[in-house]
């Protein structure tokens, strides 16, 4: 990981098409329910691919209609903002969190750190002081997600075998709005997106 944060680009926008991995955010209703958000962000996606055909089924990810096609489609909500990355050479995660600002968080941060991140990265953020270590624990969280997202995996607690086959992922984290972190992932050069 870099300490660069990669651009976002705010939707509506004019999009770069020479990009290989395109980030957009959406501006979506601040609610908890996702139908609007989610159909924001399709009618993003379906103006950026033009007439790609979707797949778009309930608790799946969306992907593309064509299964041989490398182009990879990840998406991540939260009230208010949700991401859109599109990556044309191959699989993508992308995740977003708004930054928790209840203090009870804190006293869940060791356990969730441990049982969901790992030990190492439990004890990372066990030495921060207690007023950077909601921020590290969202850093981690989110590129944690965005990793699964990329490998094609469902969220599930940490063990020894996970990170192994999480490491063929880049992940860098991503410029957004006050409140929010979030992280995108692709698969390093040469990695083997099934492997």
């Amino acid at each position: 990981m870099h300490d660069e944060l990669l651009p976002v680009v705010q939707w509506p926008a004019a999009l770069n098409s020479a990009q290989e991995l395109l980030i957009v955010a959406v501006d979506t209703p601040k609610s908890p329910i996702r139908d609007a958000a989610r159909q924001l962000v399709r009618a993003a996606l379906s103006e950026i691919l033009g007439d790609a055909e979707l797949l778009c089924e309930p608790g799946q990810a969306i992907r593309l209609a064509q299964p041989d096609s490398p182009l990879g489609i990840s998406v991540s909500h939260e009230n208010g903002l949700s991401l859109l990355a599109v990556h044309y050479a191959g699989p993508v995660g992308i995740d977003l969190l708004r930054i928790p600002e209840s203090p009870d968080w804190l006293e869940q941060i060791p356990l969730l750190a441990n049982d969901w991140l790992g030990p190492k990265i439990a004890r990372q953020i066990a030495e921060l002081p207690p007023q950077r270590q909601m921020l590290q624990f969202a850093l981690a969280w989110t590129q944690h997600e965005a990793r699964l997202k990329c490998r094609g995996l469902a969220l599930e607690e940490w063990h020894g075998k996970l990170d192994e086959y999480l490491a063929p992922c880049y992940v860098a984290q991503l410029a957004l709005p006050a409140g929010y972190v979030g992280a995108v992932a692709t698969l390093k050069a040469g990695e083997n997106p099934g492997a």
